[in-house]
């Protein structure tokens, strides 16, 4: 049985580093390539990414595209540890004589899409790793490389009609849905799909880092990586921003009192008060909060006696009024 096949190597990454401090970049550093933003740790110049990992480094090329380690165009980038990107398609056409005449070859869920069609993926790193074609793909932790082979077993000629090429790509789950009429004649014309990719920072977990981890020092935690190795940052609940600097663009408290996003739940708007890390809902005087609904309620009264003196007939006379509450709600 002969085999035609074509390779694809995509490179998966991890940020490797050590010994980091709380990040402070240059100021002026572009922000936004395009309508993705760019926050640090990534950069696009010196003195705004983390110069000790040129993995941090991104492109923004003259069309505002802005790109991971040259070939990857970025969709968007999370604090938490994903770089969303499109990944271009690899394929394999043939002639109707079964001769390959185009190729392409560039570059989760793995993916194959043709008849008589094989597709393997390889990956490298701590553990190397092959599969071939199945419905979801879970690889090895910390793997950095990707190695796709698109290919078609023999018989080529007999779906040259209706399915001349083969394809194989990484997509992100739930980007692919397979439709038989569209997609083996021409894979509806789609040259790309979304595929994330995980980062971290080193290989040493939060406990291991200390306090030399660039987590800032104020309003933010390291946490560890739950996909490979290394830790990632995040601000505490209550704050927003980047928990990766420690000056005036890192985790700020958020007012949950005037947010459209963070929002609070008094009643009543007016009754919010902000506090750092949080909020809560003050009631008037003479009110109190039902923490039930998060509404004000007239205060409860009470009821007094009071004794004034005694009637002729040596009894002694109550004289009752109402007491209102006067515990106070701060």
């Amino acid at each position: 049985m002969k085999v035609h096949g074509v390779f694809l190597v995509a490179v998966f990454f991890y940020l490797a580093y050590t010994q980091l401090i709380s990040g402070q970049p240059l100021k002026d550093c572009q922000t936004s390539c395009g309508n993705v933003t760019v926050e640090y740790p990534f950069g696009t110049s010196p003195g705004c990414y983390y110069a000790d990992d040129p993995s941090f480094k991104l492109t923004c090329s003259d069309k505002e595209k802005l790109f991971f380690r040259r070939n990857l165009e970025v969709i968007n980038i999370s604090h938490s540890g994903e770089l969303r990107g499109w990944n271009n398609i690899s394929y394999t056409c043939y002639n109707s004589q079964g001769n390959v005449s185009t190729y392409r070859h560039k570059s989760y869920m793995f993916n194959v899409v043709g008849c008589n069609a094989l597709a393997l993926l390889s990956t490298f790193g701590p553990q190397n790793y092959s599969t071939g074609c199945l419905t979801d793909v879970s690889d090895p932790l910390g793997s950095y490389l990707f190695l796709t082979r698109p290919s078609r077993l023999d018989n080529m000629t007999s779906v040259f009609d209706f399915n001349p090429c083969t394809y194989a790509f990484l997509a992100e789950s739930d980007t692919f849905h397979f439709d038989a009429l569209g997609d083996l004649r021409n894979l509806r014309n789609v040259s790309q799909f979304p595929l994330v990719l995980d980062w971290s920072i080193g290989n040493q977990t939060c406990e291991q880092v200390g306090n030399k981890s660039i987590c800032s020092m104020s309003n933010s935690l390291c946490f560890n990586s739950t996909r490979g190795t290394g830790y990632n940052c995040k601000c505490l609940e209550g704050f927003e921003g980047n928990p990766y600097l420690s000056n005036e663009h890192g985790c700020r408290d958020i007012n949950e009192c005037t947010s459209t996003i963070h929002k609070h739940n008094c009643s009543d708007p007016n009754t919010c008060r902000n506090k750092d890390g949080g909020f809560y809902c003050k009631c008037k005087s003479g009110y109190r909060l039902d923490t039930t609904n998060m509404s004000c309620k007239r205060k409860d009264f009470g009821w007094a006696t009071i004794l004034l003196g005694k009637l002729p007939s040596g009894l002694i006379a109550p004289l009752t009024y109402c007491l209102q509450d006067l515990s106070i709600y701060v």
